[in-house]
């Protein structure tokens, strides 16, 4: 391709002063913002009408063949509904030749006529400055979201609306959602911000009927608020022998707003239906507010000009949708015909039915689960507490400015949860889901582990031991260090022994398959606990005596896994009785903060059984043990 057939936005600015404008073609500069129109649409065609005329008596046997000649990279020309030949700003080369698409009635026929007889190229213009503020490519993506968040599959049950995507999380998701509920005013919405949002809302409302115009494309469809109710389409069954489904009816008349939708298949049939201008398309995110919103080819400085309508995926010009309220019955409580609000939150709303995105969401999710986990009979790890766990979670979910952020079924939250009963401080109880790493969790720790604390407005720390020791040093109920500088010192070294040996220990055997591997890691972990208990007051029965202190608090979790684990999947034996390490197994079970932090025992034989399987992807802990690495 040479310089001269190059499209006008690639040349460089030097070469437009190059450009001439043809003789009696007046100069754009020239022009108001108001005479657009009439150039391009009265005076330009005019100008080519009577240029066709005298071409037609020379008979140029060139006008209609174009063959040799590099193919157009633009799709074809397509007519207008006012019958004058409108030039793209994009296009420098001649259209090729093609059947006309009309989208509403077709042109006079003088027009059409004269439009086919002179194919030939339009002439250059002279570039205008701020020429970036109206060119338009023909395809201007809106949204880019990955493909693994996007379904650009028909929605069903959306009253003969067609084309609607699920996408994840478009931008300003929320706004856009809040706009949609409301409807305070009429809203205009291009073809792709009616696809992407409009299925965010849906379980806002219910179609009720969608009616065609009898001479117009254009078409209307109604919707009800939900919570407005209406009776069931169908009787209840009375054969005995079919299954009824369990389902309470919802009170009627809860919200009176119904809304109309219509489908308008082009921006002239919107501007000539109701006056409005289409709203413009743009590289950025959708504006929810409706500020700083461009219309079609009109610019920021107030300066209008014709822009090609854009085109769809199927090459069809893109739609337009109107949303209004048309209730006007009394909703507002007044009975003055004017449309009212509705009559509760879109949270009332969302509570009541889940919107399209959110079930298919779900449906993946559920489907994703179903092709990890193979057998669906398979247990996985519990997402709240059971028994008298689940108390003290419901006693510590008041709003606290300490807050712990936690799971139930793991070790290391544990310990610390121990601790904080055990000095009786004041905290706020916060179960999260590790495996999904939820942002609140993340604000916190940004690995997305647990526990994790949070002290105050902004200071938050991590990792079970550190967590521990900054709660001695808040000097802030029962200690659990003693005071004296040595005993603090072994306390903290057969600490790091649980830590280093003990823990990784329980995990090796409950992770083991082979009969072999199970026998050699449970010696081992027998034996790394005979070293702590060595290490213990003779008396006992906890650690450093008669007092529940820091390396209990450390090793309570797993002592009662043990018994609730190992004991079921690697038949783990019962301490001996009258043994030291019996009294201590007995005094760390019946401590008040183990038994308020312990959830029944199926909760850990159910979140266990994937480690007993050593399935791929149960966890850090078990990935690092599998490759033999120390614990995350």
């Amino acid at each position: 391709m040479n310089s001269s057939q190059l499209p006008l936005h690639h040349l460089p600015p030097q070469a437009l002063q190059l450009h001439q404008i043809p003789p009696g073609l007046q100069s754009l500069d020239e022009l108001s913002p108001q005479a657009n129109d009439a150039f391009f649409q009265h005076r330009y065609a005019q100008q080519l009408h009577a240029q066709a005329q005298a071409q037609a008596q020379t008979a140029n046997p060139h006008a209609l063949h174009f063959h040799g000649l590099p193919q157009n990279p633009q799709p074809p020309f397509e007519g207008f509904a006012g019958g004058y030949a409108r030039f793209d700003m994009n296009t420098p080369n001649p259209p090729q030749p093609a059947p006309q698409h009309h989208i509403q009635a077709p042109p006079p026929p003088p027009r059409v006529q004269a439009a086919a007889h002179i194919r030939r190229p339009l002439p250059q213009l002279q570039e205008l400055e701020h020429r970036s503020s109206f060119v338009h490519t023909r395809e201007q993506p809106v949204l880019q979201e990955p493909a693994a968040d996007v379904d650009v599959a028909p929605v069903q049950n959306h009253g003969q609306i067609e084309g609607l995507r699920l996408i994840a999380n478009p931008p300003d998701l929320d706004a856009w959602r809040e706009k949609l509920f409301h409807v305070d005013d009429t809203i205009t919405l291009t073809e792709e911000e009616f696809q992407t949002y409009f299925p965010h809302v849906d379980n806002v409302y219910s179609h009720r009927s969608t009616q065609r115009h009898k001479r117009r494309r254009f078409v209307s469809h109604y919707w009800d608020c939900r919570l407005k109710g209406r009776p069931p389409g169908t009787k209840k069954s009375t054969d005995p022998e079919k299954k009824k489904r369990k389902r309470v009816a919802r009170e009627r008349d809860l919200c009176d707003v119904k809304i109309k939708i219509t489908e308008y298949f082009d921006g002239a049939e919107l501007t000539e239906q109701t006056g409005l201008q289409p709203p413009a398309e743009t590289h950025t995110a959708f504006d929810a507010s409706g500020s700083g919103s461009q219309f079609f080819g009109q610019t920021h400085g107030g300066m209008s000009w014709p822009v090609t309508p854009t085109l769809n995926a199927n090459g069809q010009p893109k739609k337009f949708y109107t949303l209004q309220r048309v209730n006007g019955n009394g909703g507002n409580g007044k009975g003055d015909g004017v449309a009212g609000p509705h009559k509760h939150t879109l949270e009332d709303s969302d509570r009541v039915k889940k919107n399209s995105v959110q079930r298919w969401l779900m449906k993946n999710e559920r489907e994703k689960k179903r092709a990890q986990g193979g057998d669906p009979t398979k247990k996985t790890y519990y997402k709240k507490a059971t028994g008298n766990a689940l108390v003290t979670v419901k006693n510590r979910s008041k709003e606290e400015d300490l807050k712990l952020f936690g799971s139930c079924f793991c070790p290391f939250v544990q310990r610390v949860w121990i601790s904080l009963e055990h000095k009786k401080i004041p905290y706020q109880y916060i179960e999260v889901d590790p495996y999904k790493k939820p942002q609140s969790l993340l604000d916190v720790n940004p690995r997305g582990l647990v526990p994790a604390l949070r002290h105050g407005p902004t200071w938050s720390t991590h990792e079970s031991t550190v967590i521990m020791e900054y709660l001695e040093d808040l000097q802030a109920g029962p200690a659990l260090l003693p005071p004296h500088p040595q005993i603090r010192a072994t306390c903290r070294l057969w600490t790091d022994h649980v830590n280093r040996h003990i823990v990784p220990g329980f995990y090796r055997l409950i992770q083991a398959q082979e009969p072999h591997d199970q026998i050699k890691h449970a010696e081992e972990l027998r034996e790394q606990l005979g070293k702590l208990v060595d290490a213990a007051d003779p008396v006992g029965p906890f650690f450093l005596g008669q007092d529940f202190g820091f390396v209990d608090a450390q090793i309570a979790p797993w002592v009662v896994r043990l018994r609730k684990v190992l004991g079921p999947y690697r038949g783990w034996p019962e301490p001996e009785e009258g043994s030291r390490w019996g009294a201590w197994v007995d005094a760390i079970e019946r401590e008040p903060s183990v038994r308020a932090t312990t959830s029944d025992d199926q909760l850990y034989l159910d979140s266990y059984e994937r480690y007993a399987e050593n399935r791929p992807g149960t966890s850090e802990v078990a990935n690092a043990v599998n490759a033999g690495r120390g614990l995350p």
